[in-house]
């Protein structure tokens, strides 16, 4: 651990002590690191994978073996590292972004299937977007 963390209990005010006598902070900071840790591996490893047809990120095992969940895409891993290098480049993020699943009305709102609200409108409201936007 290093010494250069601050004590998040070490102030106990107007008594001057450490009411966890150092216990609390060697904790966190543990905690802490094992979160960094993880992170790392999980960024590294290839466990989790972008979906190509909607660029959501799931487990990679069972996109290969199931399908995507979300959108029904079915494919092979080549096209998911095709979907990965163009999701981290930034071409698959306005797509990502316009594919999901709900999506926000601009006019009330309301919280709306993107497949419905692109084909009928609102139903709240009755907005209907351009097919062109």
């Amino acid at each position: 651990m290093s010494k250069d963390k601050k004590g998040r209990f070490s102030d106990l005010g107007f008594l001057g002590i450490d009411p966890t006598l150092g216990l609390g902070d060697k904790v966190l900071d543990h905690i802490e690191e094992a979160q960094d840790v993880e992170m790392e591996r999980l960024q590294k490893g290839d466990y989790y994978a972008v979906c190509p047809g909607c660029y959501k990120k799931q487990i990679k095992k069972n996109l290969l073996q199931n399908g995507c969940f979300i959108c029904g895409w079915k494919g092979t891993e080549e096209d998911i590292e095709l979907a990965k290098a163009k999701f981290s480049s930034g071409e698959g993020g306005a797509k990502a972004k316009d594919s999901g699943y709900k999506t926000i009305c601009p006019n009330c709102g309301a919280s709306v299937i993107t497949e419905e609200f692109i084909e009928n409108g609102c139903y709240r409201c009755g907005y209907k977007r351009d097919r062109d936007s």
